[in-house]
């Protein structure tokens, strides 16, 4: 394989494939911030790309491991999300299946991630709102698809990188909540409603003035749209602890998301999806300090120890949403009720 690192073996690499011209300059620069896979930004006149390729070895502090064909479903995913949501992705441009490589479009250089827009407080309600209707689209559309359910009907990957290292790990440093724990598990791989992401976080979503680029899709499966759910509210949580001032914003932010999310649904109940979704994201909130992957921005001890408590007490109490806001905004004394109904 070759290195897509290495600028002069990736320069004729796409000599070779017509993806650039010879005399052409082309600036290329390696992208940090993912732990699953090498990413290159090929920087032309004409339309500049992005290069990606899988990794073996993720990079994080314990030993984790994934096969590499799960680059073959993060293509066939991004050209399914081509066919859902095409105003939300990137466009397909090539791919190769012997390098474990593929080529999308590259976002515009003014793209901003959603996760620091996040992390700064510049909480943007319209902006939520089109995530969530971008989410529900594919949840909505792809639960009717039957070349869907059979294209990505795999979830090895998924075990590999979502139930191994957050939920598994989390069970093992938690034995009190094995029963539950697997309980839910059995929930994510047993029912198989439609296309999951399985990796649906700020950190992976692009925001300009104009549009949106979701991206990385090397877990999406068949399966429980909780988990989608789940994953990228576990974050708003996670905001709310890390800047404490802003904490009843970003929990609006999470109920506006939820309202939005549910008014384009309609092929699964929506009190269970919202049960089943709570449970699991007090897990998943919960491995964010005991998991593989633990939020690099949550550092203090007196914060871990907080994330704790409180997945405790919504494992123990929260059925909806609101419970949620509640559990989280009642160790400060107050209260905030939320304007977006669902």
């Amino acid at each position: 394989m070759i290195d897509i690192n290495n600028k002069e073996s990736l320069h004729s690499y796409l000599l070779d494939r017509h993806l650039i011209q010879t005399g052409e300059h082309v600036q290329y620069t390696s992208l940090t911030g993912g732990v699953s896979c090498k990413v290159v930004r090929v920087e032309r006149k004409k339309r500049s790309f992005v290069v990606k390729q899988a990794l073996s070895k993720l990079n994080v502090k314990d030993d984790w491991f994934s096969d590499i064909r799960r680059i073959l479903i993060e293509k066939d995913c991004l050209i399914a999300l081509n066919e859902l949501i095409p105003e939300a992705v990137p466009d397909f441009v090539h791919s190769d299946d012997e390098q474990y490589l593929y080529v999308m479009e590259a976002a515009p250089l003014e793209a901003v991630v959603w996760k620091q827009q996040l992390l700064a407080g510049r909480l943007d309600f319209q902006v939520t709102e089109q995530i969530a209707i971008a989410l529900a689209t594919v949840h909505q559309h792809a639960a009717k698809s039957k070349r869907f359910h059979e294209r990505f009907a795999n979830q090895q990957i998924f075990k590999e990188l979502r139930i191994s290292p957050y939920l598994e790990t989390v069970k093992e440093k938690h034995p009190s909540l094995q029963a539950m724990i697997d309980e839910t598990i059995a929930l994510l791989l047993e029912q198989r409603l439609t296309l999951v992401h399985g990796d649906f976080s700020p950190k992976n979503i692009l925001v300009t003035k104009k549009r949106l680029y979701l991206l990385d899709y090397e877990v999406a499966h068949i399966g429980h749209p909780a988990f989608d759910l789940a994953f990228v509210t576990t974050h708003f949580l996670l905001k709310s602890i890390n800047e404490k001032k802003w904490a009843p914003a970003y929990l609006h932010l999470m109920q506006c998301f939820i309202a939005s999310y549910f008014k384009h649904i309609d092929f699964i109940d929506r009190q269970q999806l919202e049960r089943e979704t709570v449970r699991l994201l007090a897990f998943l909130f919960l491995a964010r300090v005991d998991g593989k992957s633990p939020a690099e921005y949550i550092t203090a001890a007196e914060d871990k120890a907080l994330i704790r408590e409180l997945s405790y007490e919504i494992i123990s109490s929260a059925v909806t949403f609101h419970d949620v806001q509640h559990v989280m905004l009642k160790k400060r004394g107050g209260s905030y009720e939320s304007i977006c109904d669902y």
